[in-house]
């Protein structure tokens, strides 16, 4: 297996393991926004290892020593990630509030992926209950 660094290591796999992965369909192209509990990115140093990708929760870590944010969710683009995003769900006025985004540096930011951020941010808000999405709420800590 080659890791996000280019480096090889020795795995087992099936014997028919060529077959199981010609047999997979490409990735969604849909951008998807990533609980910081799914078991996809779970294990850290395996996400670090095979996507390049560093990312942790700072829920218990004191705002002024926080990095990104109190709670912060992974983009990921087919099979890339591509960016973190603060969100809040103000309940009392059904508001998803986009606190910050920020992109993987060297990403280019486009029209499409903005679109598709946007598709994604709809999908959660209807999955959550709220009927408002807002950018940077000065209301919401």
């Amino acid at each position: 297996m080659q890791a996000a660094d280019g480096s090889w290591h020795a795995m087992l796999a099936p014997p028919d393991i060529e077959t199981r992965l010609a047999a997979i369909k490409s990735s969604t192209t849909r951008l998807r926004i990533i609980n910081p509990f799914d078991p996809a990115i779970r294990d850290r140093d395996r996400l670090l290892k095979l996507f390049g990708f560093a990312y942790s929760i700072e829920i218990f870590v004191p705002a002024a020593k926080r990095q990104w944010g109190y709670y912060v969710y992974p983009l990921l683009e087919k099979d890339r990630f591509i960016g973190r995003i603060e969100l809040k769900a103000d309940r009392k006025t059904s508001t998803l509030c986009v606190k910050k985004l920020w992109a993987e540096p060297g990403l280019k930011w486009t029209d499409r992926r903005a679109q598709k951020l946007s598709a994604e941010l709809t999908r959660l808000s209807k999955f959550i209950g709220c009927k408002n999405i807002v950018w940077n709420c000065p209301h919401i800590p």
